[in-house]
C-alpha cells in the first residue's frame, strides 16, 4: 500500500463515524502522516511543527516511545486532528480498518467527552489538588480513555464478534498478568473491554442483568474488578463517554487498589517460594 491508500483507508474510516456518530471529520479537519522506523523522529518533527507544535514537547527522542501502530493527534481550538500511522508492518484491510476506527474514536471522544473541552489538559496536567490526586487521576483516565477508544471501534467495526465469556477466559487471564509487567492500565483497559463486548455483555442492559454473568469469570470473582466493571458498565449505560472528574477518579481509585493488590499477591508468592 501507498500513501493514497492509506488515506483512502482512513476516510473510509471516518466516514462510519460521520454516518453512525454525527461526527464531521473531513479532509479539511483531519490528516494522515505515514512513518516507518528508519524515519520515525523526523517525520515526527515534521508533522508536528505544522500541525501540532505544542507535541514536540513530548520525549520523542526516548527508546519505546514508537512502540505502536497509530496515534492519534488532537488540534488546539479550531485546528486540525491527525493521526500518526506506522506502515513498515504488514496488515490486513481488516486489521488496519480497525486501527484507524480506534484511534479516530481516541479524536471523537477527546472533542466530545467534556463538552468540547479537553479532560486531559484540565485535569491530568499535575495542577489538582495534590500529587496523589493527580496520579490518580491520571491513571483513572488512561484506563478510560483506551477502555472508550476501543468500545467505539468495536460497535462500528462490522468485522468484530460478540464471543461468550467462557471463551474468553485465557484472555483475561493473559491481561491480568501484565499487572506486573508494567502495561496494567492498558491490560485493566482490555478486561473492561473484552467483558462488554462479550455476548453476556452485549446483551444485558442493566447491571442488575449483567453481574451474576460476570461474576462467574475471573478476574470479576474478585470485589475490587467487580465494583470498576459496575462502575464504567453503568456510566457507558446511561452517558456514553461524556465523563467527569469524580468519575475519573473513582476508576483511577479502583484501578490502584487493584494494582497494589496484584503487586501484594506477588510478593507473598516470592516469599512463599523461597
Amino acid at each position: 500500500m501507498n500513501d493514497n491508500d492509506y488515506k483512502e483507508a482512513l476516510f473510509y474510516a471516518a466516514s462510519i463515524f460521520n454516518e453512525r456518530l454525527g461526527a464531521e471529520f473531513s479532509e479539511d479537519n483531519l490528516v494522515l502522516c505515514c512513518f516507518q522506523a528508519e524515519n520515525q523522529q523526523e517525520v515526527f518533527e515534521q508533522f508536528c511543527k505544522q500541525y501540532f507544535p505544542d507535541r514536540l514537547e513530548d520525549r520523542y527522542t526516548e527508546d519505546g516511545y514508537f512502540d505502536f501502530h497509530a496515534s492519534a493527534f488532537v488540534g488546539k481550538g479550531g485546528g486540525v486532528d491527525g493521526i500518526l500511522l506506522r506502515t513498515d508492518i504488514a496488515r490486513y484491510p481488516a486489521e488496519l480498518k480497525h486501527i484507524l476506527l480506534h484511534e479516530l474514536a481516541h479524536i471523537f471522544c477527546t472533542r466530545n467527552e467534556l463538552g468540547g473541552d479537553n479532560f486531559y489538559e484540565r485535569y491530568c496536567m499535575d495542577d489538582t489538588i495534590s500529587r496523589e490526586e493527580d496520579g490518580t487521576i491520571n491513571a483513572g483516565y488512561a484506563v478510560w480513555r483506551e477502555l472508550a477508544a476501543e468500545l467505539i471501534a468495536f460497535e462500528l467495526d462490522d468485522n468484530c464478534d460478540m464471543i461468550p465469556l467462557r471463551r474468553k477466559k485465557d484472555l483475561l487471564s493473559y491481561y491480568e498478568g501484565e499487572l506486573l509487567t508494567g502495561s496494567g492500565k492498558m491490560g485493566v483497559s482490555m478486561i473492561l473491554c473484552e467483558v462488554m463486548t462479550s455476548a453476556e455483555g452485549e446483551a444485558s442492559m442493566t447491571w442488575d442483568a449483567a453481574k451474576s454473568k460476570f461474576a462467574r469469570f475471573k478476574p470479576f470473582d474478585d470485589p475490587l474488578y467487580r465494583d470498576l466493571l459496575e462502575l464504567v458498565f453503568t456510566h457507558i449505560r446511561e452517558c456514553f463517554i461524556v465523563i467527569d472528574r469524580e468519575f475519573i477518579y473513582e476508576i483511577g481509585v479502583l484501578y490502584l487498589s487493584i494494582a497494589a493488590q496484584a503487586m501484594i499477591a506477588s510478593l507473598k508468592n516470592r516469599f512463599q517460594e523461597e
